[in-house]
């Protein structure tokens, strides 16, 4: 049997909580009142903007990890052109 409680969070968004000490909310919450031109009107929509931010440039440095090295023959005209004869 589901409790109140539970009926409670079950009728609420899928959204959760996170803690973030004081003084980074207060540093946050200056910010954004400092540059209303970045559309941000709450410190939960920094996070989420900044989380956001944070995963996409992840991404991009995991595709650019792939490289591609050419590898020239043994005895090859380039491959033997710095080595002394």
């Amino acid at each position: 049997m589901k409790s109140k409680t539970d009926k409670k969070a079950s009728t609420k968004d899928s959204r959760i909580t996170i803690k973030l000490d004081k003084h980074l909310w207060e540093i946050i919450s200056e910010q954004i009142e400092l540059h209303p031109e970045w559309g941000i009107r709450s410190v939960s929509d920094f996070v989420r903007r900044a989380i956001d931010t944070e995963l996409g440039n992840r991404n991009k440095t995991v595709e650019r990890k792939t490289i591609q090295i050419d590898l020239l023959t043994r005895g090859s005209q380039e491959g033997s052109r710095d080595r002394d004869p």
